[in-house]
């Protein structure tokens, strides 16, 4: 029965955002982990977060202004030129976009990195995320939040997100398994308001899932049998050791948060 299953999910998963038990899987593990509440529909699954830029490059209208972080990622930029949208890059301060930035800011949706912001290296406070979710809610804007390192925080507990702070459903949340797992693991997810539900399926819904169907299920497995929290939690421990000793770098087997050009 379950080979059948597999089978037919299998067959359906390229044609929608991912493997429902994939998603399901993550559902599960934001909410015990990061204490985030979004649905197995809310999830998109896709082969890396620079494909996931694509997609939220499209998700709003033509005219729709982008706000980016003047010092940011380079392939955010990049991703939002290749598909025409207008952006404007906002000026950092030592906790993230500065206040003077938000506010003559006319975008309708506001790209930031509120972990190691890269390569600035800038975390936002939490005055600092409630102060976007603000923004967002006084302009009736989308915030996305580019989420590639906080489960990296040294931290006892894993950061809180502005997803999980936020009561408007305005956050586009997106994160990725490749600083987790493996640099070679091009898999990647996006969260969406429900609000963007339904802009999702009339302007992206004919996209097919770029990961591999088995990929997805090994992957769910993986999650559900609790062995990515058990990896999180030994790696950030590695990284608490390594800071506590002093040393100038940490362990080899330790993942660095620091993004590169090939790290999403």
């Amino acid at each position: 029965m379950f080979c059948s299953a597999f089978r037919v999910s299998c067959s359906r998963a390229r044609k929608i955002r991912g493997a429902l038990h994939f998603r399901r899987a993550i559902s599960a593990y934001l909410l015990r982990y990061r204490g985030m509440q979004a649905d197995p529909a809310q999830i998109v699954i896709g082969s890396g977060t620079e494909y996931l830029y694509g997609l939220v490059a499209q998700l709003l209208p033509r005219a729709a202004l982008y706000g980016i972080e003047a010092q940011s990622y380079e392939k955010i930029r990049l991703v939002y030129s290749a598909y025409a949208r207008p952006y404007e890059l906002l000026p950092l301060d030592a906790y993230g976009v500065s206040a003077e930035g938000l506010a003559a800011s006319r975008a309708s949706l506001l790209h930031v990195t509120p972990y190691q912001s890269y390569p600035s290296g800038v975390t936002a406070t939490a005055a600092k995320r409630f102060e976007y979710l603000r923004w967002a809610k006084e302009r009736a804007a989308f915030l996305v939040e580019d989420d590639y390192a906080s489960e990296f925080s040294l931290q006892k507990k894993p950061l809180e997100t502005i997803y999980a702070m936020d009561s408007n459903d305005s956050v586009i949340y997106l994160n990725t398994f490749t600083k987790t797992l493996a640099p070679s693991m091009r898999v990647a997810y996006m969260v969406l308001p429900k609000r963007l539900l339904e802009s999702y399926r009339e302007r992206l819904g004919f996209y097919a899932c770029t990961v591999p169907a088995l990929d997805q299920y090994v992957l769910a497995e993986y999650i559900d049998r609790g062995y990515l929290e058990r990896r999180l939690n030994q790696l950030r421990r590695k990284l608490r050791l390594s800071m506590r000793d002093s040393k100038a770098q940490a362990p080899e087997d330790v993942p660095q948060p620091l993004r590169s050009e090939s790290g999403n």
